[in-house]
């Protein structure tokens, strides 16, 4: 991993991170770590657990400081109670990044109520829950920065997943319309729009594209074909560290150009 910023750079700071223990979430972790910060991560039920505490045992190893609380944060309750918890434990939260998402490739016609309502849970009401526990502990330090893991996609469009990105839509006007009215606090909201990020859902997807056209994919010329999940996790620590102290309201796309192909 190359590193572009000073290691201490979160040095002595709390940072919540959704879905930490794997996927995107797993890079974020790595190198919010590597910057100086204490990695709090949430992960969703017992079975994603291995996941968290296998990315614990890998910060400790190279020095730093992990904790995991499990948490649906589709549910409000557990939301509210597991960040009263982290501030309990830890002190307070600086930093949230609502990483957590799910993307059921799903046809259209083929979205039932259940995966569309389960889909606005756990990628919108989520993190909206979550900012407002958080929020109410920054607000006194008059401090805090929050980063919600949006998509590209929800500018350009993709295939079976109007759920997954009506939900990422609305969490990029959560951003935008929360930096707004919470600007005098000193608490800044900020997005990510990924793009094509190399976790396993999105290696699989690329592969079955591949099997259906009869033919490997062809990225533009020029531009890496998949990002690391470190490629967001050094954006994350831009935006939740002191370099950024400017930047709140924002959009902010590592996509490897697929915004403007």
């Amino acid at each position: 991993m190359t590193q572009t910023f000073a290691s201490g750079a979160l040095a002595g700071r709390i940072v919540v991170i959704t879905g930490g223990g794997r996927g995107i979430g797993s890079g974020i972790s790595t190198v919010v770590s590597s910057a100086g910060g204490t990695v709090v991560i949430i992960y969703p039920n017992a079975g994603e657990k291995v996941h968290a505490d296998k990315k614990i045992a890998e910060i400790e190893k190279s020095g730093g400081k992990a904790f995991a609380y499990c948490c649906d944060v589709g549910i409000q309750s557990e939301c509210e109670s597991v960040i009263a918890q982290i501030i309990k434990d830890q002190g307070r939260v600086d930093a949230l990044v609502n990483n957590a998402g799910i993307c059921d490739f799903t046809e259209f016609e083929n979205i039932t109520p259940a995966i569309w309502d389960r889909h606005l849970a756990v990628n919108l009401s989520g993190p909206f829950y979550l900012t407002q526990a958080v929020v109410k502990d920054m607000k006194p330090r008059k401090k805090g920065a929050i980063v919600n893991i949006s998509t590209v996609s929800a500018y350009r469009g993709g295939d079976r997943q109007v759920h997954y990105i009506s939900s990422k839509g609305g969490l990029s006007s959560l951003t935008t319309s929360l930096a707004h009215e919470i600007s005098s606090t000193g608490i800044r909201v900020n997005a990510i729009l990924c793009g094509g990020v190399a976790t396993d859902i999105n290696i699989q997807q690329r592969a079955d594209h591949e099997k259906a056209g009869g033919k490997p994919f062809q990225e533009r010329p020029g531009v890496r074909s998949l990002g690391k999940p470190e490629d967001l996790g050094s954006a994350v620590v831009f935006l939740i560290s002191d370099a950024s102290e400017w930047v709140t309201g924002s959009l902010v796309a590592v996509d490897g150009g697929a915004l403007i192909s």
